[in-house]
């Protein structure tokens, strides 16, 4: 590999991990909704219950990668704060449905008005991008994610095979 292209794919990879960490770092932060403060992972939860209501918290926990306790918690703060409710499942009382409660829907709109108007400033922010540019960096992604991806799945199964090996 040519030096050039070996100091572009490692200047690369340096603002890979720059996004990375402005999107931790983002992620933890509160964000101000309408009247309400959330954070991030929090918005996700309702901007997924607004989509499907009556989804269950195991269908979140599937959806969002967590643990069902994890997203419980996250469910049990949101009731706390009137914004979502939990109903018995007719069918099946064992299971409960979720709903945003009226609150819960306000805060909805607000969060996907904050959303447009990120994606807003964004988009203006690439607006200079031909369509083409736009094109290549999204085949640069995807090859990124593939490697991603591998490195993952690479990880997962050295877990697998050292829990396999303790005693």
């Amino acid at each position: 590999m040519d030096k050039r292209r070996q100091r572009l794919l490692k200047l690369l990879w340096a603002e890979q991990d720059k996004a990375y960490a402005l999107m931790e770092e983002y992620d933890s932060l509160p964000h101000h909704y309408g009247n309400y403060i959330l954070f991030q992972a929090e918005g996700y939860i309702i901007r997924l219950i607004a989509s499907y209501p009556g989804i269950t918290v195991t269908d979140l926990a599937n959806i969002l990668k967590k643990t069902t306790s994890a997203c419980s918690q996250s469910v049990r703060k949101l009731c706390d704060k009137g914004l979502v409710e939990q109903r018995r499942n007719p069918t099946n009382k064992r299971l409960y449905n979720l709903f945003l409660t009226e609150e819960g829907e306000a805060l909805s709109k607000a969060h996907e008005k904050f959303n447009q108007t990120c994606q807003k400033i964004t988009f203006n922010l690439l607006s200079h991008f031909t369509e083409e540019e736009l094109e290549h960096h999204i085949a640069v992604q995807k090859k990124l994610n593939e490697a991603y991806q591998g490195d993952i799945q690479r990880s997962r199964e050295n877990f697998l095979n050292m829990r396999k090996e303790e005693p």
